[in-house]
């Protein structure tokens, strides 16, 4: 009983590791509002990319644009939203973009916090989130947004593919035939 149990800890050890061993995360900060609006979306500049914790490209990089999708709630007291636009271009090159959701907190007088989530697959299995601070004032029934400052990482990892994942099953098979052998041998002597 003992070895069996051994046996699955070690399988299990062997086939969880790979999932974690390539996984790789992204970091970048973005400040400001370059242009837009609640409704239409919000463009503001990506700035000081990291890798696994080490900086890439210190300074602006990129343009960060974001808008909200479906809205519920209150622009005042804060809200839910789903089927928003999440996008990173570089020069015109769209080097990210995924659909998020989230929602929109009162944190303080006037302040707000938005945390949208995302995940996906496109050749990489990715999740992320993206934290977005800012001021929110009403001027003549408008809704004004200031003061935009946020945070967001991406992790990916590897998508394995199909044939690999047979070889790997294949080769298990055969150990745990091969064991069961093994285990009949010793148990008949």
């Amino acid at each position: 009983m003992k070895s069996r149990l051994l046996t699955c800890m070690v399988l299990l050890v062997l086939l969880a590791a790979p999932a974690f061993a390539d996984s790789i995360k992204l970091n970048f900060t973005n400040d400001g509002i370059s242009s837009g609006s609640l409704t239409s979306g919000l463009v503001s500049t990506a700035k000081d990319l990291a890798f696994d914790g080490t900086e890439l490209e210190r300074g602006p990089f990129a343009t960060l644009s974001f808008n909200l999708g479906s809205f519920t709630g209150s622009l005042v007291n804060g809200g839910s939203f789903t089927g928003g636009n999440f996008e990173l271009d570089s020069d015109g090159a769209v080097l990210f973009v995924t659909s998020f959701s989230g929602a929109w907190d009162k944190i303080g007088n006037g302040e707000y916090d938005l945390v949208g989530h995302f995940s996906g697959i496109d050749g990489v299995r990715f999740y992320g989130v993206t934290h977005q601070l800012f001021q929110l004032s009403f001027d003549d029934g408008r809704a004004c947004l200031s003061g935009l400052k946020g945070s967001t990482t991406i992790t990916t990892s590897p998508v394995p593919e199909p044939c690999s994942l047979t070889l790997l099953g294949t080769g298990l098979v055969g150990l745990a035939g091969a064991l069961r052998r093994k285990m009949r041998a010793v148990q008949r002597t």
